[in-house]
């Protein structure tokens, strides 16, 4: 049985807490993450740090012709909410270039940090999506091994995700989930505000934020 594991990184909390766990459920495991069009440098050095700390290989792709939708989009409204982040095709983008390094790699698993509640707010992050891109990603296959999505936080909350953390031992304090190029998370885009509220409600102190962010909540 392939034993090996491919985990896709984006440097936030969801992707940190799957590369431990692939680490406590395959032999080896290597990190991918996709460097597109001005992504933000302290989401990549997050990156870079988790994997570091993880001891793991992490595959760096350059592919500087993605855009964000605040990027490409010529609307003069600003975009906001989650939309200032929204790629078109991100996953079939993402999971097909992880699907490649797999097959060339001998790696079976694409391990994956979608939760819950992801799918709400991306269509393309929804049980079915990943199904159907399961199918695809076997009938893209000639003779090579077979390659699965594997998402551990499919059926999991931020809650859970924060106590899966914690129990796998995940460097908390080096993610960032902060959608702002800034020195410290800006504690108001919607990435923020949904971790605050999280270790809020289970009364944990969040390593990677200080005291005045946690109090914009209220």
């Amino acid at each position: 049985m392939n034993k090996k594991a491919l985990v896709l990184m984006s440097g936030g909390l969801d992707s940190s807490t799957c590369l431990y766990w692939a680490k406590d459920n395959f032999d080896e495991v290597e990190a991918i993450t996709f460097n597109y069009y001005k992504r933000i440098n302290v989401e990549k050095k997050a990156t870079r740090a988790i994997a570091r700390q993880a001891d793991v290989k992490l595959n760096e792709v350059k592919i500087p012709f993605i855009k964000e939708k605040m990027h490409y989009s010529t609307s003069k409204k600003t975009t906001g909410g989650s939309l200032q982040s929204y790629i078109p095709l991100r996953n079939l983008i993402f999971y097909s270039m992880a699907g490649y390094y797999a097959q060339v790699n001998n790696i079976s698993n694409l391990v994956g940090g979608h939760k819950a509640n992801d799918g709400k707010i991306f269509k393309d992050a929804t049980k079915s999506y990943f199904r159907k891109m399961n199918e695809l990603i076997l009938q893209g296959l000639a003779d090579s091994i077979d390659c699965k999505i594997v998402l551990p936080l499919k059926d999991k909350s931020r809650l859970e995700v924060i106590r899966m953390a914690n129990m796998l031992n995940v460097p908390i304090k080096l993610t960032w989930s902060c959608h702002k190029q800034r020195k410290s998370p800006c504690g108001s885009c919607y990435s923020c505000i949904e971790r605050l509220r999280a270790f809020k409600l289970l009364r944990l102190r969040d390593p990677a934020l200080n005291i005045m962010i946690r109090e914009k909540i209220g």
